[in-house]
């Protein structure tokens, strides 16, 4: 349905396939941010990037790129789409040979809670380093937790089943992002913690 289709470029591909999950790149993301939160003197601006060289840390470059994605991901009611499949490339060759379509899946509250930590200590860690141009996108990663938060609070159960023949999702990615009662209480638990932690 070509009414559909959106702008969701970016962010990394998992492991061994083509796809992007949600919950595991906002995951992604919280890990460079404290690596570099854990130890900044490390973290410096040439590591050989195409944004080396710009006075941000090569890592706050990365993460950034990440963020960026999961930005493209949330719908504008607050909740996260939970994950994109990419064709494979032919005969197996690098990601941008690939030029089938992708598809993505709809928003689930685990996708939306994994997003709304890591855009909470984004705003946290973009507003630390005190520079006009991130502070804005600081102040946009702060609204955007507040938004995901919300929605996911008024839809606790949310799910999708990505790549479910049962469910009409066949060949939609592999591991399945909508996590049990459990798993979403502990992303509860992790968003809250960094949501309180904002200033």
């Amino acid at each position: 349905d070509a009414s559909t289709q959106r702008d969701l470029h970016g962010g990394w591909y998992d492991a061994g396939d083509f796809n992007k999950y949600t919950s595991w790149g906002a995951a992604y993301v919280i890990d460079l941010l404290h690596a570099y939160t854990e130890n900044e003197p490390v973290w410096t601006d040439d590591f050989n990037l195409p944004e080396s060289g710009n006075g941000i840390p090569d890592v706050l470059d990365e993460a950034k790129w990440g963020l960026d994605w999961l930005v493209r991901m949330q719908n504008a009611d607050g909740s996260v789409l939970s994950i994109v499949g990419l064709a494979s490339p032919e005969g197996g060759g690098r990601p941008s040979t690939a030029t089938g379509q992708s598809r993505y899946g709809d928003a689930n509250t685990s996708a939306t809670l994994a997003s709304a930590a890591a855009y909470a200590y984004g705003a946290q860690v973009y507003a630390s380093l005190d520079t006009p141009g991130y502070d804005a996108y600081a102040a946009d990663l702060k609204l955007r937790a507040e938004r995901a938060w919300v929605w996911a609070n008024a839809n606790p159960n949310v799910l999708f089943y990505n790549n479910d023949a049962s469910r009409g999702t066949q060949g939609l990615g592999a591991g399945q992002q909508a996590t049990d009662d459990t798993g979403r209480g502990n992303l509860r638990l992790v968003a809250a913690s960094y949501l309180y932690a904002l200033p």
